[in-house]
């Protein structure tokens, strides 16, 4: 049963792997074809002024973001070591597509602050790309955290790329309550910020599970030994 289990789950996660790949949030439809290239070549499209562009934007990533906790779940049952393949190409296809959207947006000069850039395909699949690959990262990270946080500790050019990733997209405004609390758990753990006192990454079952453990095996120690010491001494 559980072969076949996991049998079951393998499309899926494969599928994940496609979108994450090519992942960018469907748009309005409109008919002017964009010029690739720098921020002067980039050509306005006309759009109806009542179409909140940004809205429909958030909208959509929302529906991305319920995608991504499914596959999280689907990861966790298939075993430690499909798990730590999926993980590896996970990340390596992350790594490259936040590599790509700052490139992008670099080249175009478009700042994280500024209004969202309903005329430019090319910038829309960049913040497509931006902010639906942080957020799974950090869905990852925090689900998988010794497995992420071996990984940003030894490379450090992918630590780069997600301090980068971090504070532009959590300026621009796209990222909902839920998810840009998790976004600042996650810098917190790879100390893109500093973290808390109080940091606690719940996400993680089976670390928080092993945590206590260790908590109850000292504290059962330290018991132990204060009750020896307790203890009178023979005399001499």
């Amino acid at each position: 049963m559980r072969r076949r289990s996991i049998t079951r789950q393998l499309p899926f996660l494969l599928l994940l792997l496609v979108t994450v790949a090519f992942a960018k949030i469907d748009h309005v439809k409109e008919k002017t074809a964009e010029t690739h290239g720098d921020a002067t070549k980039l050509k306005a499209k006309e759009a109806p002024e009542h179409i909140d562009h940004k809205k429909l934007f958030t909208e959509n990533f929302k529906q991305r973001r319920s995608e991504h906790k499914a596959a999280i779940e689907s990861i966790k049952g298939i075993g430690k070591d499909k798990t730590r393949l999926f993980l590896e190409d996970l990340l390596k296809n992350i790594k490259s597509l936040l590599k790509e959207s700052r490139e992008t947006i670099e080249r175009t000069a478009h700042l994280a602050d500024s209004p969202f850039p309903h005329n430019s395909d090319l910038l829309k699949d960049a913040f497509s790309k931006l902010h639906e690959n942080t957020a799974l990262f950090t869905d990852l990270s925090l689900a998988f955290s010794k497995f992420f946080e071996t990984k940003v500790q030894k490379d450090r050019k992918l630590k780069t790329l997600l301090v980068w990733a971090y504070n532009y997209s959590i300026k621009t405004g796209i990222f909902d309550s839920e998810t840009e609390k998790k976004v600042n758990l996650m810098a917190q753990q790879h100390e893109l910020i500093e973290k808390d006192e109080k940091f606690f990454n719940s996400y993680d079952k089976e670390r928080v599970k092993e945590d206590m453990e260790a908590e109850e095996a000292q504290r059962k120690q330290k018991k132990s030994k204060k009750a020896e010491n307790k203890q009178p001494k023979g005399e001499l």
